[in-house]
């Protein structure tokens, strides 16, 4: 629990404050923000000051009382609100810059005054636009009626978080829309792209007087949040400050040209025939309604009534601002932030707006309490199910939430009850935001962790956020995807543009035909990158790659069945035309038959595959993608550990194999009778009994015809003519016998007992179990079902008698000693980290391949005699045990990734590493806190 800053007395100087802080923080160590941000410079010293004794000792404020509460309540510790308070001022814009950006619009709103007017032409007339300057806009179908005149704007206004003081750095992107003359519109603009294209030629007329002007660093054209339809002009200074601000234009219609009710989501304002340059419709046939097309024409209508609503409920709610400051930094970090469809800060206010209307937040709130707030809401709440509405009118004649479920997958209604502010998300997308803020909420809950560390600092690219990973390389291959699923209503919604119209079918597909395998199909956002306002508009395919991210249910992505419904079923012949020719009837164990998909799958490297051929096939069957336009890399990183025998796959079998002899092993040494002490525990130590060797032991059987056998003896000698026989690794077991009075207590004593007992253990594996065994002083190498393994009894007691020490007074102490921690190490520390980590496998069937692909690469690196394998272990085990942010791995490539961020990310030398075995660490121990 923190103190906060108090005042100096009354006529102190500004420097002259105390800190006051609870005495286990230590300045010398507090973290700080650790981003993408820069830090600003350092503060001065803070000088001790003399108070009185009232000063010293007056009362907390009410102030101060709340900020104890609040830290008291909502932080596990004084240091998280301390950390929250540092990332605050990192990310905020100082008001330097703020007069800096100021003079720079005052710059930008006299030059549009001064832009020359244009005459009156057909909007296909475009012969006047300089060749300095291209229209930034698809224009496909090319022929369209209207015309165009450029006049000055009728008015400019800056709209958006800067306004409110909620943008951040890095990026400070201003938004000024600038309203069109009614003048420049006719009737049915609203149809068939006029009012875009006038909207596009506004802005090209615009940047060819702005691209002469020395005020400009650069002018370039952009698409907004990627939407091809909504065009942006992108504005920076000149010199220093070009990377200061980009102010983005946006021209918008005049107030009241438009009739809402001509845009309603049941609407259409796109002709079938004129899309398709037809020339003629048919007869009586209905127009599909364009309810994404109609949204974009409404966004740019209310722009200015957005700012004004926000602007209210930001009154008199400082906390506001801090909570957008987090939700954006958790958004970016998350990279939910940028592109089609995304979760943008703009949307963020809009949501915190909603949750104080509805009393989920109030004004006394902080920013810390804001971000909870809003994560919980998320968590919770499935809009694309659920929608929810900012309108308070109660007018029968506004679209209803079901109105808008129908055209949209995610429905968030502005305060107008118009605009459908998650028009362009995904179903798919917004589940991805629902599953972070359930997981961020979790972390901010678990006080073992450093909350804001991992929910707030922490980037979670797809790469590593996600098991699986492909990569749709050629997304021009979605226009025969639409034309496959007959998509030519979405494709006129969304003017053209394929990838949008085909990605909400494409992954409705995949969550069908993976259900029950994975938690969440998520894809990336589409992002168009600027361009310079000489070249030609990017098209559809020129976003790059189209990424996708599978995160597993660990205990069913391997299944290599589907089991469908009965023959007889209605339901059997929409499975048979899902899976296609896959589908097929088979009878299973309880009498049944049923349609079924079997899949190819002979080793656990290829059943980790299972997902890809489901992809594959799905593709290809219903959306014509070829499997050369699938990049899947799955199992890119697999095949490092491959030992390159045919049988054994990645070598996981092999470690099956060795796992089941040891097992059957244990169980005999359990039930040997004629032992003078029982055996109470069997213990491996060789990595392959954890699963973490990287080169597995292969079962050798002796050739005997390489060898000579000695008379008299079981013994074999190779032959000299002969090639040398395999050499074959002993794995290491330790067998605990039990305690008793007849123990020696002299340390030589016991090294002899020991002795006989390896003795009589060979004997009686031998007489019990006719294995072949060979009996020496330190062990008993058992030969078992190919394997060689090297039993090593070991006393309880003896470590302890290892350590006793005689003083020159006679005194008897126990001190560690080079054999006694060596002893220790050998028959109690790697027994019990092998018995654990051989558990942490059986949880997470991913973790001894992500370990051996680790081990992997340190020898690559030539580091292993650096590194032991029990600290690899240990280091990959971390990842599965603390995986927050992230869930933990279910493949090997994933949790391959994560450990070279972590070996690369971590503060190795201000902070331990604490791997928590089998949660023997409670919080307090886990922290360091007392009790």
């Amino acid at each position: 629990m923190s103190t906060p800053i108090r005042n100096a007395a009354p006529g102190s100087g500004p420097a002259e404050r105390r800190l006051v802080l609870p005495p286990h923080i230590n300045l010398a160590v507090l973290p700080v923000a650790q981003s993408v941000w820069r830090r600003p410079p350092a503060a001065p010293l803070l000088q001790p000051v003399r108070l009185s004794r009232a000063e010293l000792y007056r009362p907390p404020t009410s102030e101060e009382l709340q900020q104890l509460k609040e830290t008291e309540d909502l932080f596990h510790s004084g240091l998280l609100s301390l950390q929250i308070e540092e990332l605050l001022k990192e990310v905020t814009l100082k008001e330097t810059k703020k007069k800096r950006i100021n003079a720079f619009l005052h710059e930008i709103n006299t030059l549009l005054s001064s832009v020359p007017e244009t005459s009156e032409t057909d909007l296909t007339d475009q012969a006047w636009l300089p060749k300095g300057v291209k229209v930034p806009f698809l224009q496909v179908p090319f022929s369209v009626k209207g015309r165009f005149r450029f006049l000055p704007p009728a008015e400019v206004n800056v709209v958006g978080s800067y306004l409110l003081g909620t943008c951040i750095k890095p990026e400070i992107n201003v938004d000024v829309a600038v309203t069109m003359p009614r003048e420049i519109f006719q009737d049915k603009d609203n149809l068939n792209q006029r009012y875009h294209r006038k909207r596009a030629l506004y802005l090209a007329h615009i940047a060819h007087h702005f691209s002469k002007e020395k005020l400009f660093g650069s002018v370039t054209f952009a698409y907004m949040n990627s939407n091809h339809l909504k065009p942006i002009l992108l504005l920076r200074p000149q010199g220093k400050d070009e990377k200061l601000v980009t102010v983005r234009l946006h021209a918008c219609p005049a107030p009241g040209f438009f009739k809402p009710s001509r845009f309603y989501p049941s609407k259409n304002n796109v002709r079938t025939a004129w899309f398709m340059e037809q020339g003629t419709s048919k007869e009586g046939a209905p127009e599909p309604p364009t309810p994404h097309y109609n949204n974009s024409i409404l966004c740019d209508t209310v722009l200015q009534s957005h700012l004004h609503f926000l602007s209210n409920v930001a009154t008199d709610f400082p906390g506001m601002k801090d909570g957008l400051a987090l939700l954006k930094v958790w958004l970016h970090q998350r990279q939910l932030s940028k592109g089609l469809g995304c979760f943008s800060g703009f949307l963020a206010s809009m949501l915190v707006a909603y949750l104080l209307m509805k009393r989920k937040i109030v004004k006394m709130m902080s920013g810390y309490q804001v971000l909870r707030n809003v994560l919980q809401f998320l968590a919770t709440t499935d809009l694309s199910m659920t929608g929810i509405s900012l309108a308070k009118d109660t007018d029968a004649s506004l679209p209803s939430l079901d109105d808008f479920h129908q055209a949209f997958e995610v429905v968030f209604v502005d305060p107008s009850g118009l605009v459908n502010l998650c028009a362009d998300m995904t179903a798919s997308k917004y589940h991805q935001v629902q599953f972070e803020a359930k997981c961020s909420m979790e972390v901010l809950d678990d006080s073992t962790v450093d909350g804001f560390q991992l929910v707030l600092m922490t980037a979670k690219p797809m790469l590593r956020a996600f098991d699986h990973i492909f990569h749709l390389k050629h997304v021009s291959k979605l226009q025969s995807a639409c034309k496959k699923m007959q998509l030519l209503n979405e494709l006129m919604d969304r003017g053209g543009n394929y990838v949008a119209a085909a990605l909400p079918f494409v992954v409705s597909l995949l969550s069908r035909g993976l259900a029950g395998r994975v938690l969440l199909v998520a894809h990336s956002l589409p992002q168009t990158p600027e361009w310079h306002i000489e070249a030609e508009p990017p098209k559809h395919k020129d976003i790059g790659p189209l990424t996708f991210g599978l995160l597993f249910v660990p205990e069913f992505a391997a299944s290599a069945l589907e089991k469908g419904p009965q023959a007889d079923r209605p339901e059997a012949q929409d499975f048979r035309a899902f899976w296609g020719e896959k589908s097929e009837l088979r009878r299973f164990q309880d009498g049944t038959i049923c349609e079924a998909v079997v899949w190819e799958a002979n080793t656990v490297c290829q059943k980790r595959l299972i997902p890809e051929q489901i992809v594959r096939h799905l593709l290809w069957l219903h959306a014509d993608i070829p499997e050369s336009s699938i990049y899947y890399t799955g199992a890119l990183l697999e095949s490092v550990v491959k030992t390159g025998k045919e049988v054994s796959g990645t070598g996981e079998e092999a470690m099956v194999s060795v796992v089941c002899s040891y097992d059957d092993l244990s169980r005999k040494l359990w039930k040997l009778e004629g032992l003078p002490l029982t055996v109470t525990a069997v213990q491996g130590v060789h990595p392959a009994l954890r699963y973490t060797d990287v080169f597995p032991p292969v079962p050798m059987k002796p050739i005997y015809s390489f060898h000579n056998r000695i008379r008299n003896k079981d013994l074999l000698l190779p032959s000299e003519d002969r090639p040398c026989p395999a050499y074959i690794s002993p794995l290491k077991v330790v067998c605990h016998m039990e305690g008793s009075g007849r123990w020696p207590q002299d340390k030589e004593a016991i090294k002899r007992i020991k002795a006989a007992f390896h003795l009589q253990l060979a004997e009686l594996l031998q007489q019990q179990h006719h294995l072949i065994c060979r009996p020496t002083v330190t062990h008993t190498d058992v030969y078992k079902d190919g394997y060689v393994f090297r039993l090593q009894v070991a006393y309880h007691r003896e470590p302890l008698i290892l350590k006793e020490v005689v003083t020159p007074e006679g005194m008897l102490k126990y001190q560690d000693t080079e054999e006694s921690q060596q002893l220790e190490l050998e028959t109690l520390h790697l027994p019990f980290l092998t018995s654990s980590l051989h558990g942490l496998q059986q949880q997470h069937p991913a973790f001894g391949c992500t370990c051996r692909m680790a081990k992997r690469w340190v020898n690559a690196q030539l580091l292993s005699d650096h590194v032991s394998e029990e600290c690899m272990d240990l280091l990959v085990a971390y990842l599965f045990l603390q995986p927050a942010p992230f869930t933990p791995p279910s493949s090997p490539q994933v949790g391959f990734l994560r450990f070279l961020n972590f070996l690369a990310t971590f503060d190795w030398k201000n902070s331990p590493l604490i791997v928590n075995l089998n949660a023997g660490l409670t919080g307090e121990l886990h922290t360091g806190s007392p009790k």
